[in-house]
């Protein structure tokens, strides 16, 4: 089920997001990138669809664009809202098309990358589009504004929606302002904008803005969305519907289950990394009328569809503060109207046992109970598995909704050879790291996928402190693979294996299991699933690029830890000692000596990804590359039970 968001419950939550991070005063960026369109495993539910017909006290699907009117200010810029259908944005950086149910019918987009150019301009841009026609509220006291939305956050704008009752006098709106809502003017996302990166979660999200202090009784009302800002990525509006706000209406935002306490939340968890204890968690908004009393978060968790633990209360519940921060102080299980609470409980961990579960979330309240009409948004649930040994930020293949995109050698301006890809993992004991399994773009997204063999990779395991160095380093690492170069086989598998020389032991701790990846200049491109369905700590996945530095891209970047011996493991590719392949950098002759007796078989690709030369041999032997241009080889020996592949540079 997707889940619903409002713009007055979006808090920041203290109390679960901190890395064990080594201390450092550095900020991390977000760096702008092209925002590839997310692969859903399932359809948008209609629940999230805003109302229609009599449910409505006003309601427009952007079929017709004259009910609405667009302007800006012509001394400030030139950006006008777009209204229509088969509309997308362009840019240097564009993000996808709003995936609304009824975009084909037409959409409301204002695209500020587009305007703003590679670099992006100097305007404060002032652009919005209003009701043609006033709405008659007067019958309706308390009302909500409700409507489907996509954006993604930069790092100079607001989105307002501004309310008028004469249609005449209209605030002059700056990213600097704030909400007043007395004024009629409401800031739409106020914990997103200006959040690097951040966005709406799902595309699309329903969204509401309790309008009542402004609109609510007032016989004339037009509405307006308003943009503010500087070289943004672009905020599109859909399917518009203002609403009666119920009596009452919990509503449970979302549900948290974290093995490690600090925020982040693990598609599978290694049953040696489970630990004693897990921490479970919701946040709550009271969107009705009503204040609501004897508020409760229950909680059953299920293993392979059977319940192991049932009606789960131990909730300590907290209220925010006048800043939008969740307070230490325990509330008294009362909600007032327009009040977020957020509710924590660590427990024993009831298993440890490899298999799928499920935690199901439901807020219950002395006034709003199972069978209410408004029930439907007081539930939520949390997947994950416990695994043998494959530990994995992304729920790929977990979450049953799940919501995925990409990100590779492509998606930045210089990130084509060098560019990296880094996902988070506290380790609670010590253990074994065999490798890395890398999720490619092609398992999910088929004939569209963007990834293609030939291009390299190095893998390597980086502790926090060197990721966020005021000077991030490429070569400090704690451990790092040969070069591997992507084949077909990997790209049609969908994911590729890579080992370490050795299995290597990491004790307990925060590290960054890395990829980098070199596309021969665009040539090779490589790509990694992102899985947006879980919202993670900023820092979960981050990525560096050459010449650049780090930045906190991505959400749950599919880069996953094979812990243990590796036994199974990337069995084709298992990196051995027994060869040696020398000199390196060599002026073509190339020497391949074996500690084993048994015939192998040798093959010399190019950097595009081209076998140059094929040998087999029974001992040790040399090969001679001079009459081949100087550059970048890959020399891979290998029979059924050893392979080693081996960089080298020709000069």
């Amino acid at each position: 089920m997707n889940m619903k968001n409002f713009t007055i419950s979006m808090v920041i939550i203290c109390l679960c997001i901190s890395f064990s991070f080594a201390q450092t005063s550095n900020k991390i960026n977000f760096k702008k990138a092209k925002q590839e369109n997310s692969v859903k495993s399932f359809e948008v539910s209609n629940e999230i669809q805003p109302r229609s017909g009599g449910d409505c006290i006003f309601s427009d699907d952007f079929s017709n664009p004259s009910t609405w009117t667009t302007g800006y200010d012509p001394s400030a810029c030139t950006l006008e809202w777009e209204i229509g259908t088969g509309l997308s944005t362009g840019g240097f950086f564009p993000i996808s098309t709003i995936e609304s149910t009824t975009a084909d019918n037409g959409f409301a987009m204002i695209d500020s990358d587009e305007y703003g150019g590679e670099e992006g301009g100097t305007e404060v841009e002032d652009s919005w589009f209003t009701t043609a026609s006033p709405i008659n509220m007067a019958n309706y006291p308390n009302v909500v504004l409700e409507f489907e939305t996509w954006y993604r956050s930069y790092n100079s704008e607001k989105c307002w929606v501004v309310v008028s009752t004469d249609g005449v006098t209209w605030p002059e709106l700056t990213p600097n302002d704030e909400a007043n809502p007395s004024e009629g003017i409401y800031e739409v996302f106020p914990n997103i904008s200006s959040d690097v990166g951040a966005d709406v979660g799902n595309n699309p999200t329903t969204w509401r803005i309790n309008i009542s202090e402004s609109a609510g009784g007032q016989e004339n009302v037009w509405i307006r969305f308003h943009w503010t800002g500087t070289w943004g990525y672009a905020w599109f509006v859909d399917d518009v519907c203002v609403i009666e706000q119920p009596a009452d209406d919990l509503v449970l935002n979302y549900g948290v289950v974290s093995h490690t306490g600090t925020g982040e939340e693990y598609g599978m968890v290694p049953k040696d990394q489970v630990g004693g204890t897990m921490a479970y968690g919701g946040d709550v908004f009271n969107f009705g009328i009503n204040n609501q009393s004897d508020v409760e978060l229950s909680m059953d968790l299920s293993k392979d569809g059977n319940v192991i633990m049932s009606g789960e209360t131990d909730f300590t519940m907290y209220s925010a503060d006048a800043d939008g921060f969740y307070s230490v102080v325990e509330t008294d299980g009362m909600i007032d109207n327009d009040e977020s609470v957020y509710f924590e409980m660590m427990d024993e961990n009831p298993s440890t046992e490899i298999g799928m579960y499920t935690a199901d979330f439901t807020v219950n309240s002395m006034a709003e109970m199972d069978g209410s009409a408004n029930f439907s948004n007081n539930i939520s649930s949390r997947e994950f598995m416990i695994s043998e040994d494959l530990y994995s930020l992304d729920g790929i293949d977990v979450y049953t909704d799940s919501d995925v995109t990409r990100i590779g050698t492509g998606s930045f301006t210089d990130g084509t050879d060098g560019f990296m890809m880094m996902a988070y993992y506290e380790i609670a004991q010590e253990t074994d790291v065999a490798g890395l399994q890398i999720m490619l773009d092609s398992y999910l997204y088929g004939e569209n996928a963007l990834t293609v063999s030939g291009g390299e990779m190095i893998i390597s395991l980086r502790d926090t402190a060197a990721v966020f160095a005021e000077t991030f380093s490429p070569s400090e690492t704690i451990v790092e693979s040969d070069f591997y170069m992507l084949t077909e086989q990997d790209v049609s598998n969908g994911y590729v294996e890579i080992a370490f020389d050795s299995p290597y032991t990491l004790s307990a701790g925060g590290y960054y299991a890395c990829v980098e990846m070199y596309s021969n200049n665009n040539d090779t491109d490589m790509y990694i699933l992102d899985d947006e369905t879980v919202p993670q700590p900023a820092g979960a996945s981050v990525i560096f690029i050459p010449g650049d530095q780090v930045y906190t891209n991505g959400t749950a970047a599919g880069i996953r830890m094979k812990l243990g011996s590796g036994q199974g493991f990337n069995v084709a590719e298992d990196l051995v000692s027994e060869i040696s392949v020398y000199p390196n950098p060599s002026t073509g002759i190339l020497n391949i000596d074996f500690e084993t007796n048994d015939s192998f078989s040798v093959e010399v690709t190019n950097i595009i990804g081209e076998i140059v030369l094929v040998k087999e041999v029974e001992s040790n032997t040399s090969i001679d590359l001079s009459n081949f241009d100087k550059g970048t080889y890959l020399v891979k020996v290998s029979n059924s039970n050893l392979s080693k592949t081996e960089r080298i540079v020709i000069e």
